[in-house]
């Protein structure tokens, strides 16, 4: 737990307000705060601590200090420093200044982008002290960044280093290898540092190196690619704003090399984690907008953006419209095509199976009338990569779609499903760093709780509490 200590000039009144503007409890600014310094690396705090921070003491470690502003100034609206909060002895970390659209709003040039991706991959950055932007600002800088003007022909620095051909694939398989870890283990601290080094190494040769206009396109595909994995790796991490900015600066990049599909499916990640964090509109506008730059685009990379759609429907409670959507991916991914990206390898009938099992288990919580079959049919679709994801190199989101499949399993209120999903569950956790599944996971536990002990099946409960400690 991080230690506190009492300084000479407290500012319990600016801490108070800010939690009355925020309508939080010490306890629940604590419980958001958590996440954030889990995803940083750093020690949690205990669940009283807030209650010590308001008669004045302050959490001697910086991080604790900043994440608190940081989590607070999203909560409130209100921009607060560090120095503010705990007192002028306290200088702010330059990145609880930085918001997921600052630098990324209006038109820009090629070359401001590069300069900002290039700031942001410093080793001085803390994606988990990214603040978040109203949601007006967020989608003008999506417009923005769909409209960046495609990049003249680059040919790099006269006397630089020369990048060949063969270095640039060696840099996207590298970038797959870092996709497949992702798929193992999840969005852990060592993964998304080395994303972020694959976006640096990229906008460095871009500056720094000579190389033919081919090869000039490639290094911006490449770095579009990295920012749009960093971005997901961030999410799973539980750092939304973070993600996004990753995903803007991805469409931007992607955009100045004319890489229709990275653009397309990075706003398909935005609307994906929109629809997870239960912001239906926005996760719309974003799929749709996925769906209209994946239009004359390859089969798949179509059926990637319809399979978007159909999430945020799910999200916005939309039966026809989800079943519309799915259907449309559904036929879209039958026609595969040699010159499929690499970047959708994952995208198969069975993941669009998993991801409509999750779907139809949040659209059960909203339409009631139709809630026994929604379960059963997510219940079918969910099973399969529940059970096999794991041995098949997707472990991570075995665990996902596993636990939607006990939220679906509670939903029926059957408790030996829901006893036997979560203890297959619990061999597999200590082997993902995705703090996204843990923390669903923890949710799902609460949940199943009273009807599992009501059932005698408190075993489970206590597999996963064990896999849940040691994680």
């Amino acid at each position: 737990m991080a230690n506190e200590s009492l300084p000479s000039h407290p500012h319990p009144a600016v801490l108070q307000d800010a939690l009355t503007r925020a309508n939080w409890s010490a306890r629940d600014l604590v419980k958001t705060l958590n996440p954030r310094l889990n995803a940083m690396g750093h020690p949690t705090v205990d669940i009283t601590a807030g209650y010590k921070w308001l008669r004045g003491h302050v959490p001697r470690s910086a991080a604790v200090r900043d994440v608190v502003v940081v989590v607070l100034s999203e909560a409130t609206g209100h921009r607060y420093t560090t120095a503010e909060m705990w007192g002028s002895q306290y200088p702010s970390a330059a990145s609880t200044k930085t918001g997921e659209t600052e630098e990324l709003l209006g038109p820009l040039p090629l070359e401001a982008v590069l300069r900002t991706a290039t700031a942001w991959t410093g080793g001085t950055v803390e994606p988990a002290l990214v603040q978040s932007a109203a949601d007006e600002n967020l989608t003008a800088a999506v417009w923005d960044a769909t409209r960046q003007a495609p990049a003249r022909l680059i040919t790099g620095r006269s006397g630089g280093e020369l990048v060949a051909p063969e270095f640039v694939d060696m840099l996207f398989e590298q970038l797959a290898a870092l996709r497949r870890l992702d798929d193992r283990t999840g969005g852990g601290l060592l993964s998304q540092r080395q994303a972020r080094h694959a976006l640096h190494d990229s906008l460095a040769l871009i500056h720094d190196g000579q190389y033919t206009a081919a090869t000039g396109n490639r290094l911006l595909q490449h770095a579009a690619g990295a920012a749009q994995l960093a971005g997901w790796m961030a999410f799973d991490a539980g750092l939304a704003p973070a993600s996004h900015r990753y995903q803007l600066l991805a469409i931007r990049i992607a955009r100045a090399a004319s890489d229709t599909t990275t653009v397309s499916n990075a706003l398909g990640m935005l609307a994906y984690q929109h629809a997870a964090n239960g912001n239906p509109d926005l996760a719309l506008r974003f799929a749709y907008a996925a769906v209209e730059h994946a239009n004359g685009a390859v089969p798949l990379v179509q059926a990637r953006a319809w399979g978007r759609l159909a999430t945020a429907h799910a999200a916005a409670g939309n039966l026809d419209g989800f079943r519309r959507a799915t259907d449309k991916a559904r036929r879209l991914i039958q026609n595969r095509h040699a010159d499929d990206p690499p970047s959708l390898y994952y995208l198969t009938p069975q993941q669009i199976d998993a991801e409509s099992g999750q779907a139809l288990v949040d659209l059960a919580a909203n339409i009631t009338g139709k809630r026994t079959l929604l379960l059963s049919e997510a219940a079918d679709l969910l099973s399969p990569i529940a059970a096999q994801g794991p041995s098949t190199g997707f472990r991570r989101s075995g665990i996902l779609h596993g636990i939607h499949l006990v939220r679906a399993s509670i939903g029926a209120r059957d408790p030996e499903a829901t006893a036997h999903w979560i203890t297959a569950l619990a061999d597999h956790v200590p082997h993902v760093q995705s703090i996204r599944c843990r923390t669903l996971l923890t949710a799902v536990r609460t949940r199943a709780g009273n009807p599992l002990r009501a059932a005698g099946r408190a075993d489970a409960l206590e597999a996963i509490r064990k896999a849940l400690s040691s994680a």
